[in-house]
């Protein structure tokens, strides 16, 4: 993340040594998205499967392009060959390549051994934009299979999203910036049959920003929970309703967390639905 143009940018972090460990990467790699014809065949031709030779990878999106550093086991001779070989070129270590889009181009070079720099942009040397870290300002990544994080104002427009999410996330456009992470639940969650947690950091303009924005998903959280009860039947360990109704939230000065146990079924069970 380090080397990444992180400026007012979306940024992900994937961690898949933990996901592997922990055996969810197989229950990931069962989706359609990874299975996808074009990367088989990109993944074949250049001998690359990331289930085993991807270790982790950072990502920042901003203004329409991709920046990204990943971190694994990388054969740069077969890269630079399918590069060619996609009527791209290689110069002076950097090999770009037409994509599916005439405005777009994807461009990489290995940024160290076992860290492959590549981007997704507007200019044909758009990777040049990711550089080793050295003298860059700070980014605290949590120890997580996974974290995003986005500026407060990337959640101003969410019409694309279902309406229980937008009430949930809209708040945040008030927000300087939030961020959202997946690890284990071992010592870090109360409940006894969680097996991941999410979750939540935020950080407010003040303090009474911070304790305004945790009054609003105490109380969203409290109205779901109303709900369910409403509804008679105490919602399955495995439904995501069970993870949303036990949400927690604390106020630390101007930042505000969020913690949301989750047993992985119910992981398993959002991944199964997408291969449907």
């Amino acid at each position: 993340m380090q080397s990444l143009p992180v400026v007012g940018a979306v940024k992900v972090y994937v961690n898949l040594e933990q996901l592997r460990d922990s055996g969810l990467l197989d229950t990931l790699a069962e989706s359609k998205a990874a299975e996808d014809p074009d990367y088989r065949r990109f993944a074949d031709d250049i001998g690359f499967d990331y289930r085993a030779d991807l270790d982790a990878v950072a990502a920042v999106f901003v203004h329409g392009e991709v920046y990204a550093a990943a971190r694994g086991r990388f054969d740069w001779k077969r890269l630079s060959e399918y590069a060619r070989a996609q009527q791209g070129m290689c110069t002076n270590g950097i090999c770009s390549m037409p994509t599916g889009q005439p405005d777009r181009v994807i461009s990489f070079y290995p940024l160290s051994t076992d860290v492959l720099a590549w981007a997704v942009s507007g200019n044909q040397q758009g990777v040049t934009m990711i550089s080793p870290p050295r003298g860059k300002n700070g980014i605290t990544v949590p120890a997580s299979a996974f974290w995003i994080s986005a500026p407060g104002t990337d959640f101003r427009d969410l019409k694309n999203l279902p309406a229980g999410t937008q009430s949930f996330l809209t708040p945040l456009a008030q927000a300087r910036e939030a961020s959202f992470s997946v690890q284990a639940a071992a010592g870090v969650s109360d409940s006894p049959d969680a097996t991941f947690e999410i979750r939540m950091d935020v950080d407010c303009a003040s303090s009474d920003s911070a304790a305004a924005l945790a009054r609003v998903f105490t109380s969203t959280t409290d109205v779901l929970r109303t709900l369910v009860v409403k509804e008679g039947t105490a919602p399955k360990r495995t439904d995501l309703t069970a993870a949303l109704v036990s949400g927690r939230f604390e106020t630390h000065d101007s930042l505000v967390t969020g913690h949301w146990p989750m047993d992985r079924r119910v992981i398993e069970s959002l991944v199964s639905e997408q291969t449907k």
